[in-house]
């Protein structure tokens, strides 16, 4: 049997937590996870009784757990075999267990598998090929041991595929990648969606002008007990090898930024300040680097995007990949829509013509504002409310127009929509 339909027998195992019904193998850390105010393991017996609280999986890890102990403490001369053995069976088990991971300092280990990525994705294989007209493939994970950092899928998310081989190309191969473009068109949601299908821990760190350098490294903390270094994201996401999106990075000043240019080479991270154990930090083999931003780190030409800075470009240099990332074409967007919305189709392609004229009037800057996906979807859901998706348009993106161009933005409803 496979590693993948191995998981497939694990997950089979798996079960149902009466609050929300999402599968798991323990209750407490889907609890501590999912459920605010539900941490307390004896609550959710109380209220549910009847109720397993272990997967049949769960139990068996633990009962060998308990016998690898024992044989410890009957030959304490093997004392160093049995920990080792103990660590290796127990290592499906972290799928539901939350590792302290300030505290962890050693290499974090993965089972992986690899898969091809039209697969994972859902997609046919014509839309995600290599040049050479094969699947592409892509590491997979088996095991979570951080599952707090291991994202979850987007129903109706549409993947543009030029895009998304860049992407999965940056994630696969540590090649650090910058994606740039308009607000809504989705390049935040790309790396989070690849890494939720691949089951890889990914951190997205906001960046503002207020982001300081000891917030991406880490810093010396003080406490009762004395001072300790509390890592910083990036520290963390390189020793335990996840998928770190710096996400709005033109908001962020350049010398804050240049922190990341020796990461971005691929050489270690040292942090000067940190205690031995974090003072150097190197790449996990499955660490990868994504940048997103609104620009190209060249400046804000378009007046939409106040707070981006101009950017240093020996930073920018370092990039093995930038893109900008465009909308998505009139059927995709339609289609998102109606994931979000029952609209019928030929309503939410109105909505993407009336989406497509506003572009291009901003485009010859007729229009000072564009419209995105997520307009879109709260314009269609006023619009099915109100019975009236001209009027849901109007007041989920027109009314957020200056006065002087709301007229012309209102012809042009009426021009689609009658």
């Amino acid at each position: 049997m496979s590693a993948l339909a191995d998981k497939a027998s694990l997950a089979e195992s798996k079960i149902s937590c009466r609050l929300c019904g999402e599968l798991t193998h323990a209750i407490k850390p889907h609890l501590e996870r999912e459920h605010e105010g539900w941490g307390d393991i004896e609550k959710y017996k109380a209220e549910f009784p009847e109720a397993p609280t272990l997967s049949e999986y769960a139990l068996h890890m633990i009962r060998q757990k308990e016998a690898l102990r024992g044989a410890a403490t009957q030959a304490p001369e093997r004392k160093s075999e049995t920990k080792k053995s103990e660590m290796a069976t127990t290592s499906a088990a972290t799928e539901e267990k939350v590792v302290p991971i300030h505290g962890h300092i050693g290499e974090t280990e993965y089972r992986t598998e690899k898969v091809a990525l039209h697969e994972a994705l859902g997609l046919p294989l014509k839309a995600l090929q290599s040049s050479t007209g094969k699947p592409i493939m892509m590491t997979a994970f088996l095991n979570s041991p951080f599952p707090e950092f291991f994202p979850k899928r987007t129903s109706g998310y549409v993947f543009q595929p030029e895009v998304t081989k860049d992407a999965a190309m940056a994630i696969e191969l540590g090649m650090p990648a910058y994606f740039w473009g308009h607000a809504g068109t989705g390049k935040t949601s790309l790396s989070t969606q690849i890494c939720a299908a691949l089951n890889r821990p990914l951190i997205r760190a906001q960046h503002t002008g207020s982001t300081e350098e000891s917030e991406i490294v880490g810093q010396i903390l003080a406490s009762q007990e004395g001072t300790y270094f509390e890592p910083g994201l990036l520290a963390m996401a390189m020793r335990h090898g996840f998928v770190y999106v710096a996400d709005e990075y033109d908001f962020a000043f350049a010398q804050v930024l240049s922190a990341y240019q020796a990461v971005l080479e691929g050489e270690a991270l040292v942090i000067k300040n940190a205690t031995p154990e974090w003072r150097k930090v190197n790449p996990h083999k499955h660490f990868a680097f994504i940048g997103t931003g609104n620009t190209n780190g060249s400046g804000d030409e378009t007046g939409l995007y106040q707070g981006t800075n101009i950017q240093n470009a020996a930073n920018y240099s370092r990039f093995a990949i930038v893109e900008k990332v465009e909308y998505m074409d009139r059927k995709s967007e339609a289609a998102l829509i109606r994931a979000h919305v029952p609209l019928r189709e030929e309503d939410a392609l109105k909505m993407c013509d009336f989406a497509k004229r506003v572009r291009e009037a901003y485009e010859r800057q007729d229009l000072p504002m564009t419209i995105g996906p997520r307009e879109l979807i709260n314009a269609a859901k006023v619009g099915m409310l109100r019975g009236n998706l001209a009027a849901g348009l109007e007041k989920a993106w027109v009314n957020k127009l200056p006065a002087d161009s709301i007229t012309a933005a209102k012809e042009t409803l009426q021009r689609i929509f009658g």
